[in-house]
């Protein structure tokens, strides 16, 4: 996206949030294909009977980002905003169908990104991951927000970068060091 469509998109989630109808309806529609575009890629890592399409996935997301009681800065911030509200969507889901007893073979996630390819990857439980990524934040808040930003939001490595204000080689060592360390953890609750 260009600077000016930064900049007007920064506008309309200024607007929206301070209760402009139309531009919330704007806001939806410019955003709209992106967030489903965020959604499927997740979505594609889920077997079959995960409960959610992306289009509801994104809708979900979107009604708990209307809640908001605070003003997204800018592009980055909206979409990593999404992108946690996509990881909670996901993760209400699959404690849901655990909890009904539906979820005997609960739909894994992996931790794809655009780093590594797919096929080196294991699947993961969504629970599992929710869980080890709240104890890498206790232990390193910004590497926890990279992963999120980067795998719920799938932001490139520039764009977490800005989003967090630090250097690419740092997102790119965050995230190299959180991936090592969620394998361990993940691999320790198997």
């Amino acid at each position: 996206m260009s600077a000016a469509g930064d900049i007007e998109l920064t506008v309309l989630l200024r607007q929206s949030v301070a209760g402009d109808t139309v531009a919330r309806e704007q806001l939806w529609a410019r955003v709209h294909d992106q967030l489903r575009a965020m959604a499927r890629s997740r979505l594609a890592h889920e077997s079959a009977g995960a409960g959610l399409d992306a289009t509801e996935l994104v809708h979900e997301a979107f009604f708990k980002l209307e809640s908001l009681t605070f003003e997204p800065h800018d592009r980055l911030h909206f979409l990593a905003l999404a992108a946690r509200a996509m990881r909670q969507v996901l993760v209400d889901q699959a404690r849901s169908r655990r909890r009904d007893k539906r979820g005997g073979g609960q739909a894994p996630l992996t931790l794809l990104t655009h780093h590594a390819p797919e096929e080196q990857l294991e699947a993961l439980d969504v629970l599992d991951l929710e869980q080890a990524l709240a104890e890498l934040q206790t232990l390193d808040e910004r590497k926890a927000r990279a992963v999120e930003l980067c795998y719920f939001a799938g932001l490139t490595d520039e764009e977490v970068a800005e989003a967090l204000d630090i250097s690419t080689a740092t997102v790119k060592r965050d995230l190299r060091t959180a991936r090592a360390w969620l394998a361990t953890a993940l691999t320790a609750e198997r």
